[in-house]
Order: C-alpha cells, then structure tokens, then sequence
C-alpha cells in the first residue's frame, strides 16, 4: 500500500475515533450549553473525518462522490456548532447572536448546493486518478472557495469572542491562541494540496477541528471551565489541580493576591501561604489587611470533576467586608441588649422591690393624708416592675435568632391567669370577662402571656376614669382565635393609628405608648397572627388579637 495513502487514512480514522471516543467525556461537563456545543462541534467532526475517510477507501465512484459531500455538509455543520459553542460559553444566547436568520439562511443555502452538485457541479467536479495513488481527485469550483471562506470568517468570530472573553477575565490568551493554531494548520494543507503532488486537493480541517476540540475537552478543567466560571463573577478566582499546585488565576486575584504573578506551576502553600491554610480549615471566612484597613472575604471551592473523580477546584474569593461588618453589628446590639436586659432585670427591679418593701413598712406608720401619696408612690413603683418585665421580654424576643419555636398553647387558661393578675395589680378598675371562654389551642408560646399582659396593663394605664372597665371577649373561627380587649378610655385619634404599635416611630420612641405595644406586634407577628386596633362604643378603644389555631387534640397547658 501506497505510504502517502496510509498517512491520509491513519490521519482521519485517528480523528474520527478521537472525536466520537471523548464525546461520553463531554457529556459530563456540567454546564448545559457549553456540554451540547461541544458534544456537537465533536459529533460534527468526527462525522466529517469519517466522511473524508470514505472518500478515500470505499471502492465505487458514485459512493466516494457521497462521501464527499457528506463531508461537505459536515464541516459547516461543525461551523455552526463551533458558533453555538463559542456563544453559549461566553454568555451569548444564539437567539440573540446579530444577524443569527442571516447566517443560518446561508449555511443552509450552501448546505442545499453541496447536496445538488450532482446536478451543476458548481461546487466542484471530480475525475479518477493514479498520483500520487488511484483515488476521486477533486477540483473546486468558485463557490467552493467563497464558502471556505464564509467559514473562516465564520469560524474567527467564534474565536474573537472566545479571545474577548478571556481578556476580559484577566486571564491569558496563549493557551487558546496555542488551540486554535491547531485548528488553522490544516489550512497549509490545504493550499499544499492544490499544487502539490504529496498531498490531494482536500478538506483537512477535520484533523485541526479534532485536535481543538479534544484541546478544549482535555483542558476544560484546567483552563476553559475557569474562565467560563470567572467571566460569569467579577470576585477574585484561582484554579488549582488536584496536588494544589497553582493552574490559573484571574485579573481579579492577582490585585488582590500580588504574589500570583507568575506563580502559575507553584504550589499554593508556598505561594499563599495563609490562604491555604484557610482553604484547608472549615472557615469559610478570610479575613486580609488592604490599604490600611480590613476587609473580610468568603472562600467558596468548586470542585471540577471527571466522572467521580476530582481533578482540581476553584477557590473563589468574595468580598463580604459589608455584610460581616454588619453582622458584627448585630452581635454587638446583641450583646448590649443582653446587658440592658441585666440591668433592667436585675439591678432595677431589685432597687424596686426594696422601694415596695419599704412602702409596705410606710403603710403603718402614715396618717390618712400622708396615705394617699404613698399610694401612688407605690402603684408607681409597682408600674415600674411591670416595665422591668416587659422590657426584658421585650430583649428577648430581639434576641431569639431565626424563628422562635412554637407550640400549641391553651388559649382560654393564659388569658384568665393574666386577667386576674391585672385584677390583683389594679383593684381599682373592673375586669368583663364571659363566664365561658372558648375552649381553644392557638400556635404561640410563653410570652403570649406577655401580649395579653401589656395590653391589659396598657388599658388600664392610659384610661383617666377612677373606675377604668375593660371588657375581653374571644370568638372562635374555623382557623383561628380573635381576642378583643376593649376599654373606656380617651381613644387615639386616626391620624395615630399608623404610631401606636411604633410604626411610625420604630418602636422604642413612639409617644405614649412605650415599648409595650411595639412588644404586642412583635410577638403576635412571631406566632404567625395579627394585632390591630378599632374604635370603641361609645368611647375606648379595642385591640383585636387574631391567632391561628392548631389540631384540638394538640391542647397545651397553659
């Protein structure tokens, strides 16, 4: 057999094996687009390799004809799909690619005029021959020549956008420079082959496609799966293979990690020392001195994987220096709130009990007129405590971190307790409550005895009558509980209505109304109900209280 013959068929049975073989392989890579543009830019190929290695080796003349144009209508085939690849990769949707109707509508008219050159032979004209061995030489025509060159025009499209992608993720060009090299060296052969008698006047390009697409298959996790993830993030993002030694980096990281240039090859223990020790500890937080100040990042590592084995990692650095600072915040509002929650608790209350005690004493010992001052000194220290309390619940359920636990709670048996503890801290006012409370479970916990407390209290407190009367209802519903506390006092205007809860003033400086009602809408809100606030008849107000019921059987004490 003829050395020059063997050479073109080992040539193209070598890259339509090496195309269709890695075609499992890149079914694994695991971005969608990317893995259908390459798998096809791969079927494409390896079909048109197969193509030209027909026209070389089956015997009939009719049958090499077809074999070329099949491999004709492959290669553009392969343009396309490299167009499709090149988009998808650097975050270009083909539908949205300019002048997308234009292209197709050509690749498709060439497509029709390989398959009808039977017919006009425009394309090209074939004629057996013996040199430099018997094969079905080919002349083409002009319009074989003009798609050539749609395609590389085509084809260098694909590349600058790739070319731009990479740039634009600070990384370097050479090694796709290097790929696409493969991918053109074909072409020599091509001109090589019109006016010399070594090579025959045929497409070599599926042997350059081949090599580039195996190069981009090989490499993607060492190189284009890198940049397809640091072109999608602006955060600073190296690349490491699996003994940790340093494979890419970003513009990105090397501002921020100066001691990455050049580096690439290097071990990331000795290169960055510090970040490899984060990156092996559980941390996910970094914390680096940029500028004379501290800024805080977190380290999130993407593994590349072949099948189930990994083959390297991405560790990407984001900034988070707001977020933790904010955070720091909060545990440190935290912390001082738990002070606070010391002082009032303690320290307060304690100074009030010894007030109250000393009152008690005073009560044997003061005449008549004397008496009725230290009836108010006392009710006023007595109100004191009840801020005390009210103030640590309120610390509390600022302090609880995510969704505080709930439980069923009965209904009927905390709101009597509380409404007889306002009675014993408040002879003086009248308390309606029904002979008959509906008996119900309702999704809270303890501190629901916090809101029915500080709404009693509040209805008492801010009533100017000598006799204040409060009247509580509940009314039971198919999914929930509604408890109406009403009382006789002044009433609040509509134009506060937005305030009362502290709406309109955060909370803590609303006018009149303290931290007790903003306290009632926390919690309600906590225990998935509402609280709202309606006129009373003939004067007073009345807080609505609705809360969702659970399973009767679920029934808590209370």
């Amino acid at each position: 057999m003829n050395w020059l013959f063997g050479v073109h068929v080992l040539s193209f049975t070598l890259a339509a094996l090496a195309c269709f073989g890695s075609i499992r392989r890149a079914r694994q890579i695991d971005h969608l687009d990317t893995r259908r543009g390459l798998t096809g830019l791969l079927l494409s190929t390896g079909i048109w390799a197969s193509a030209n290695l027909g026209y070389l080796v089956v015997p009939s003349v009719p049958l090499k004809r077809a074999c070329y144009i099949l491999g004709l209508v492959a290669g553009l085939s392969a343009v396309g799909a490299w167009l499709y690849f090149a988009a998808v990769y650097t975050g270009r949707p083909p539908r949205n690619l300019p002048y997308r109707r234009l292209v197709v509508g050509v690749l498709l008219g060439l497509v029709l005029l390989k398959l009808t050159n039977p017919l006009h032979h425009l394309y090209f004209t074939a004629e057996l021959t013996s040199s430099p061995f018997p094969h079905l030489a080919i002349e083409h025509g002009a319009i074989h020549w003009i798609a050539i060159g749609l395609a590389y025009a085509l084809s260098f499209v694909g590349f600058f956008i790739l070319l731009e992608h990479f740039q634009l993720s600070g990384t370097d060009t050479r090694p796709l420079t290097a790929l696409v090299g493969l991918t053109a060296l074909p072409v020599g052969f091509n001109i090589v082959g019109v006016f010399s008698p070594f090579l025959l006047a045929m497409t070599y390009e599926p042997i350059g496609v081949a090599a580039f697409a195996l190069g981009v298959l090989f490499v993607y996790t060492d190189r284009f799966r890198t940049i397809h993830l640091a072109g999608e993030i602006d955060d600073p993002v190296i690349v490491l293979d699996q003994t940790d030694e340093i494979r890419d980096y970003n513009r990105e990281a090397r501002t921020l990690f100066p001691n990455l240039d050049g580096a690439i090859g290097d071990s990331l223990d000795a290169t960055l020392p510090a970040l490899s020790q984060e990156a092996r500890s559980d941390t996910d937080r970094i914390q680096l001195g940029r500028n004379g100040e501290t800024r805080y990042y977190r380290l999130v590592t993407n593994p590349f994987m072949a099948g189930e084995t990994q083959t390297g990692r991405a560790l990407v650095i984001a900034d988070v220096t707001e977020t933790e600072q904010y955070r720091q915040r909060l545990e440190q509002r935290t912390e001082q709130l738990e002070a606070l929650n010391r002082v009032v608790r303690h320290d307060i209350r304690n100074d009030m009990d010894v007030i109250l005690s000393w009152g008690d004493i005073l009560k044997r010992d003061v005449d008549e007129e004397d008496e009725k001052t230290l009836k108010h000194v006392l009710r006023a220290a007595d109100h004191t405590v009840e801020l005390t309390k009210t103030a640590g619940d309120f610390v509390e359920s600022l302090a609880d971190e995510g969704r505080p636990e709930l439980k069923p709670v009965a209904l009927d048996e905390r709101l009597l307790r509380e409404v007889n503890t306002a009675r014993e801290a408040y002879p003086d006012a009248q308390f309606d409550v029904p002979e008959t409370i509906p008996s119900v479970t309702v999704q809270a916990n303890e501190m629901l005895s916090s809101v029915f407390r500080n709404l009693l209290n509040n209805a008492v407190q801010h009533n100017q009558g000598d006799t204040p009367e409060i009247t509580v209802t509940v009314e039971e519903q198919a999914d929930s509980a509604i408890v109406r506390i009403a009382d006789d006092g002044p009433g609040i205007p509509d134009h506060q209505r937005d305030d009362i809860f502290g709406k309109g003033e955060k909370g803590l400086d609303s006018e009149g109304t303290g931290i007790g009602l903003y306290l009632v809408q926390t919690l309600v809100g906590q225990f998935d109900g509402s609280v709202s606030v309606e006129n009373n008849e003939p004067k007073g107000i009345v807080f609505v209280i609705e809360l969702p019921k659970t399973s009767p059987h679920e029934r808590a004490g209370g």
